[in-house]
């Protein structure tokens, strides 16, 4: 064969992989609201920045008595490029070519984009659609599949994994999500399920469907009505992320007033994410896990240009969705380099029976490990309340903070005031002609008495009192000064999670 004869049968055979599973299932694929893998890494990445890799891997480990089935690309394309000129790896799951199904080889290929980006330091994104694990491959498909979920757990915590669910992710695939750092869902289009759909009897949008995968099981972070909307989305977040674990998110020059005064907020009001956004750089707040577990908020900011992480109360009762909610986002900035800043408002957990049959408590304490396993500089604002669990659960000065602020209009206490009233001033509601007016004057009286905020700051729980309007600036400075601490920690393996 001559040298032009080759390179014939190369266009051939590359034109054939571009071409995916060909024309119809192609035309199948934008008829169900979808792009193809290839459209979907031309959204993401910077234009002409993609470089793939083994693109023409092909083979089968069909097992006895079982069709080999296999094709060129193995259902999946993998490779690197930048988004915003920042290197990224990515792999997306072509379902046109097999169904984008697990096969060994499809893992594999898979395998190698995660090998590398854990050796060069550099974040990975996955766009998932697939129909699951390729049957008559059987045990070896499993196993591939095993591979990728432990290369996923050594690369937690050293690069950052995003997960972009672009139409199913069903069986033991789903569980690649939950191994991420954050998901993303679009509308109409992605499934996020355990087990085959069919297996419940019921709509798999309504348990497993992008809002349900977002607001219900809290196992994706963002939802889009769009697919190019979802990729805005992420290219948003990568802004927020640095690299891998050695290195610091990107630093922006600053055009926002360091010293800018912030407005006043009404205690009885706040609306977190305005006092978020106003403290914030630019006034401008990624925010995570948006549609899960209104009782904390949590995103990304930038202060003075620097990366920072939030975690906020709202004045709502603390509940276990929100302790895991917030727990997860605290381990990434702590493993990631990425201070962090909590707004607390809150009288604690609202716990019943229910909620202690359903295990409050080893979610609470979920929240409480993270920050007490957390080295990155963290600064603590009390806007609201701090009560019981609610001073001790968001990050005291005793689970870690390197400062904490408080306004003059906070309340800290170990019980709510009336609660708190009722049980140390006993005699006077026995003696009252009118317990429960009494009991609210009391309570008042404890507010006022003991519960201020200036009562803290004498022993050492509070570091200071600031007017809401100097937040920022406090702020600013505090992180800013716990950037070069040292932590000494006992030697040991790991810990122990309270799972």
């Amino acid at each position: 064969m001559s040298k032009l004869d080759r390179l014939k049968e190369f266009e051939t055979k590359k034109q054939s992989v571009l071409a995916g599973g060909g024309e119809a299932k192609v035309k199948k694929q934008h008829d169900d609201g979808k792009l193809t893998a290839r459209e979907r890494i031309a959204r993401l990445l910077d234009d002409k920045s993609f470089v793939e890799t083994d693109a023409f891997v092909q083979g089968s480990m069909a097992a006895d008595g079982f069709e080999a089935v296999s094709a060129a690309g193995e259902g999946v394309v993998t490779g690197f490029g930048t988004i915003n000129e920042r290197p990224v790896y990515v792999f997306s799951q072509d379902f046109t070519v097999l169904g984008g199904s697990l096969g060994y080889m499809h893992t594999q290929k898979i395998l190698k984009v995660l090998d590398m980006a854990g050796k060069t330091g550099i974040p990975v994104i996955a766009v998932l659609d697939s129909a699951g694990a390729r049957l008559g491959e059987g045990a070896a498909s499993l196993n591939g599949l095993g591979k990728i979920m432990k290369k996923m757990t050594e690369l937690s915590g050293v690069v950052p994994v995003v997960s972009v669910v672009a139409g199913p992710c069903v069986g033991s695939a789903s569980y690649l999500t939950a191994l991420s750092d954050f998901v993303f869902t679009v509308d109409k289009i992605s499934t996020i399920a355990s087990a085959a759909p069919s297996t419940y009897g019921v709509d798999a949008k309504s348990f497993g469907g992008a809002k349900a995968s977002v607001e219900v099981s809290g196992v994706a972070d963002f939802f889009a009505g769009s697919e190019d909307a979802c990729y805005v989305q992420v290219k948003q977040l990568m802004e927020f992320l640095p690299f891998n674990n050695v290195e610091d998110a990107p630093v922006y020059d600053m055009t926002d007033d360091l010293n800018r005064q912030i407005a006043e907020f009404d205690s009885s009001e706040v609306d977190a994410k305005a006092m978020i956004a106003a403290i914030a750089d630019g006034r401008i707040f990624l925010e995570t896990k948006a549609g899960y577990s209104s009782s904390i908020v949590t995103g990304f900011i930038r202060l003075n240009g620097f990366v920072v992480g939030v975690v906020a109360n709202n004045g709502a009762p603390l509940c276990k969705e929100g302790a895991k909610k917030a727990a997860k986002f605290i381990r990434f900035c702590d493993a990631f380099n990425t201070p962090i800043l909590t707004l607390v408002d809150t009288e604690g957990y609202a716990v019943d029976a229910e909620a202690e049959k359903a295990g409050v408590i080893s979610d609470a304490a979920k929240l409480i490990f993270a920050y007490a396993e957390a080295s990155v500089p963290m600064v603590t604002v009390i806007t609201g309340k701090a009560v019981g669990a609610g001073f001790v659960s968001m990050c005291p000065k005793g689970l870690g903070a390197d400062m904490v602020y408080a306004w003059p209009n906070a309340e800290i206490s170990c019980l709510a005031s009336e609660t708190a009233a009722n049980i140390i001033m006993t005699d006077e509601l026995i003696s009252a002609d009118n317990p429960i007016e009494k009991r609210k004057t009391l309570g008042g009286l404890y507010a006022e008495k003991f519960a201020n905020p200036f009562e803290a700051p004498k022993q050492g729980a509070v570091d200071d009192i600031n007017k809401p309007t100097e937040t920022r600036h406090r702020v600013i400075a505090g992180l800013e000064m716990a950037f070069g601490k040292r932590d000494q920690v006992l030697p040991k393996k790991h810990s122990v999670l309270p799972l």
